[in-house]
């Protein structure tokens, strides 16, 4: 049975839901979903994190998890969050079987017209409440390895010389750029605002893709493989 909490924070409503899932390996599966509305015409976006457990129990990976999904929050919403989603995944990681798997959705609405209303607060939680997640939702998938030798988990990160290489240019005036937003930090491009390609052909922020290759060598679109450390000059596709 899911586990659910709502809260209010101004024009914010924040959802929160934890429940057992079926898997062919243990892993936790995150799912992050921001919609804006306007009007009450919603505009979401999912980022979808998958964790593979190895030998390592629910209880003892669930803390490092919930902190590292928590990073990718604005910080008011993410000192809301942070605690009542740890506590919430506990219940069901303790009850579950040995070898389970657990899934977590984070939900966060945001009504942009001036001055939430109740009346809209309770249409938001309905509908993010009653409508499933869309697969044409989703902006990018990262996987992660429980890594024992780090006791923790974390993707490959490209590697220094790649990120250095990376073009940076105003945005509007370099070719080729197709996105209006970066899908990290989920914020459109202003005029002007330092953006940076990758090898795929996507364009985030310098200081938003610079970060993210710290940690991970996949593109967050498409994962595109990035140069690693260990790799050879040239990054391809994965299959």
């Amino acid at each position: 049975m899911a586990k659910v909490e709502i809260h209010h924070l101004g024009d914010t409503v924040i959802q929160l839901q934890a429940h057992g899932v079926v898997h062919a390996r243990p892993q936790v599966v995150v799912h992050l979903r921001v919609t804006e509305f306007d009007d009450l015409s919603a505009s979401p976006a999912v980022m979808s994190l998958r964790f593979y457990l190895g030998q390592l129990s629910l209880l003892r990976a669930v803390p490092g998890i919930v902190s590292l999904v928590a990073s990718n929050l604005d910080a008011k919403i993410r000192q809301l969050c942070e605690r009542r989603l740890l506590l919430l995944a506990f219940q069901p990681a303790v009850e579950l079987a040995s070898g389970s798997s657990l899934e977590l959705v984070i939900d966060i609405g945001t009504f942009l017209a001036p001055g939430c209303s109740a009346q809209d607060s309770e249409l938001i939680d309905e509908w993010m409440f009653f409508r499933p997640l869309q697969e044409e939702e989703l902006i990018f998938v990262q996987e992660y390895y429980y890594a024992e030798e780090e006791s923790g988990f974390g993707g490959v990160p490209a590697s220094k010389s790649f990120i250095q290489s990376l073009r940076r240019s105003p945005y509007g005036r370099g070719e080729g750029v197709q996105e209006e937003e970066c899908v990290i930090c989920l914020e459109d491009f202003d005029a002007g605002a330092e953006v940076s390609m990758t090898p795929c052909s996507h364009s985030f922020h310098s200081r938003c893709i610079t970060q993210w290759l710290e940690k991970s060598h996949l593109c967050p679109i498409c994962r595109y493989h990035m140069p690693t450390s260990s790799s050879y000059p040239q990054g391809q596709p994965m299959m």
